[in-house]
């Protein structure tokens, strides 16, 4: 017990001692560091030099409840009940449509529908049958093959070639050999003779170029046959043939595709070399090939090696050999995909069904539509309203060519531009600015504007009736601020000098309220943003303090300027020295020096 005592007591020693030490050598480290500060004189703008962005803010005048009337161009207008300035009740006729138009636009609703529902009845048709594909993952696997072993020192003569009669010259061909395979050797094939035994293996006759499939091997395999590659030359003369008896053992993956003239190379004077490096699948022989179709009178009467076929059995009996369940149709779709691609394929399939029951419902409630306007062709007023813009009549072509002529075809689209009718709603007319979150607090409801028009220099007051609690994304009304920041739309109601403004008319907006707001904007400055950090919602900077070693000092901002500037309200003397508020080495209690280099941004050039 004693000697546990000691050696906790000898850890607890060592162990105070070691975090003692490293701390001290800490501190006599960070006693070495040196932080450069810049006096805030060098660096900061006073507020004058950005006086003249409190002008105003950018908005757009807009109706805060109106009715647009789109016209398809193949519509024909016959009659437009109203004109500009008029007001209007709510089922009021706006215009008359010529019924032929009509009619045929009834036809071609109708018939959309009709296409877009025979192509939902093809695609589910379509998925259903993706549905019944089988994955290449469940494609038919080779058993452990039975047959007997061959002894590898049997040489490739010792099998006796009963196969030519002896009054007929092998070298001779009497023309090219039945059912001669050019290019690949499938596992769906028909052979020239045989049923696939030892005695009676498949013939199958290829030139020299042909290929023998792993499908094949895999099926050879899997149903315990054997086979005969017999292969020819370009003068069907007979060359040598591979003998495929399936080994057992094998699986899938030991076997490959191949081709029959693989490490075979034949010399001009007939005689035949093989390059032992090279994998075969089957074993080669120079003997001819195990024919069953021979003479009677050149079958040796005691040649029992031979097996005998029954009379009774017609002459296509091996013809009309059908392959077992093994086969794979090379045209059909089983086992081509796996079933990741299946499921993605019926995802997909899915989804454009989806798409194309949406495309049904739209082209129904356009159908429906269209059988509206076919009982008398008119439409009308949604809302109670005056009509700000009201097209032209069909007839009216030459009232129409004038107003194109005097279109700018470079002013920028809106979306009253693209209506043939705009109808405002008795809601009145708004004006709708943005502002950055940190200008946000100085807006509240109630508050009033004075709006100046662009484009007429109209002017008119706006009162604030809703400020948007989500963020929008950044647009051109904040340009002179930070980017980074959130924007919030303001809606404003026009209470004076409506008439002097047209929709989507860009305007200035000035609060009232600014100038009792900026009484004290000249005690402020702005300094470079990346001089002052954020945490959370506050702000602050690393100062010198009396001593030159860095201080944390929290800041008062205001406003951001171009997305480099940052207004300080309070917390900051013009005397103080700042550093940049970054990096590990920059904490509290850090010795500092005084420098004249101000870190900048490369592409901002203000000083």
């Amino acid at each position: 017990m004693k000697k546990l005592i000691i050696f906790l007591l000898c850890v607890a020693v060592l162990g105070g001692g070691g975090y003692f030490g490293m701390k001290k050598y800490k501190n006599s480290k960070q006693e070495k560091v040196v932080v450069d500060v810049v006096p805030v004189s060098l660096m900061m703008q006073d507020s004058d030099y950005f006086s003249y962005y409190y002008g105003g803010m950018d908005g757009r005048i807009q109706s805060s409840n109106t009715q647009r009337v789109y016209i398809d161009t193949e519509k024909l207008v016959k009659k437009v009940y109203v004109e500009e300035g008029q007001n209007v009740k709510k089922g009021d006729a706006i215009l008359e449509y010529d019924m032929t138009v009509v009619e045929l636009e009834l036809a071609q609703k109708e018939n959309a529908v009709k296409i877009v529902e025979q192509d939902i009845k093809m695609a589910k048709k379509e998925l259903e049958k993706i549905r019944y594909y089988k994955p290449s993952e469940d494609a038919p696997q080779p058993v452990e093959p039975d047959y007997p072993d061959f002894p590898d020192d049997i040489p490739d003569d010792s099998i006796p070639d009963n196969s030519i009669p002896d009054d007929i010259d092998p070298d001779v061909p009497d023309g090219p050999p039945e059912q001669l395979v050019t290019d690949v050797v499938k596992p769906a094939f028909t052979p020239a003779e045989g049923v696939g035994t030892v005695e009676m293996p498949y013939i199958i006759n290829c030139t020299q170029e042909a290929e023998v499939s792993k499908e094949f091997m895999i099926r050879m395999a899997s149903e315990k046959k054997c086979a005969e590659i017999c292969v020819y030359d370009e003068s069907y003369n007979y060359l040598f043939k591979w003998i495929i008896v399936p080994v057992e053992g094998t699986t899938p993956e030991e076997l490959g595709s191949w081709k029959v003239s693989d490490g075979i190379t034949i010399d001009e004077d007939g005689s035949a070399s093989i390059d032992t490096d090279v994998k075969h699948y089957g074993k080669l022989s120079f003997t001819h090939p195990t024919t069953q179709k021979k003479d009677d009178s050149s079958v040796p009467e005691d040649d029992s090696s031979m097996p005998e076929i029954p009379e009774e059995e017609p002459d296509d009996y091996y013809d009309s050999y059908e392959p077992d369940e093994f086969y794979i149709d090379p045209e059909g779709t089983d086992y081509v995909y796996s079933r990741d691609e299946i499921k993605k394929m019926i995802a997909e399939k899915e989804e454009s069904i989806k798409q194309l029951e949406l495309d049904l419902k739209k082209a129904n409630f356009e159908l429906q539509a269209a059988k509206k306007r076919k009982v008398d062709g008119k439409l009308y007023a949604e809302l109670d309203g005056v009509v700000k813009k009201i097209g032209k009549a069909s007839g009216d072509e030459e009232a129409e060519s004038e107003e194109e002529e005097d279109e700018d075809i470079y002013e920028e689209p809106n979306a009253d531009d693209r209506a043939f009718a705009v109808i405002q709603g008795e809601g009145g007319t708004e004006v709708v600015c943005e502002v950055s979150e940190l200008n946000l607090p100085k807006y509240s409801i109630g508050d009033t504007f004075t709006i100046t028009s662009w484009n007429s220099d109209g002017t008119g007051v706006a009162e604030i009736t809703k400020i948007d609690d989500e963020p929008v994304s950044y647009s051109s009304y904040n340009w002179g601020e930070n980017p980074n920041n959130s924007s919030y739309q303001i809606h404003a109601k026009l209470i004076e000098g409506e008439d002097n403004f047209s929709y989507d008319d860009w305007v200035e907006l000035t609060a009232d309220k600014m100038e009792s707001d900026n009484t004290d904007s000249s005690n402020s400055v702005y300094l470079p943003i990346h001089y002052v950090r954020q945490e959370g919602g506050d702000y602050y900077i690393m100062k010198a303090d009396e001593n030159g070693k860095l201080k944390k000092q929290y800041v008062k901002v205001g406003q951001i300027m171009y997305g480099y500037f940052i207004e300080i309200k309070g917390g900051l003397s013009y005397k103080d020295k700042i550093c940049f508020p970054y990096g590990k080495e920059v904490k509290e209690g850090t010795k500092t020096r005084e420098s004249t280099e101000i870190l900048m941004p490369d592409n901002m050039d203000f000083f």
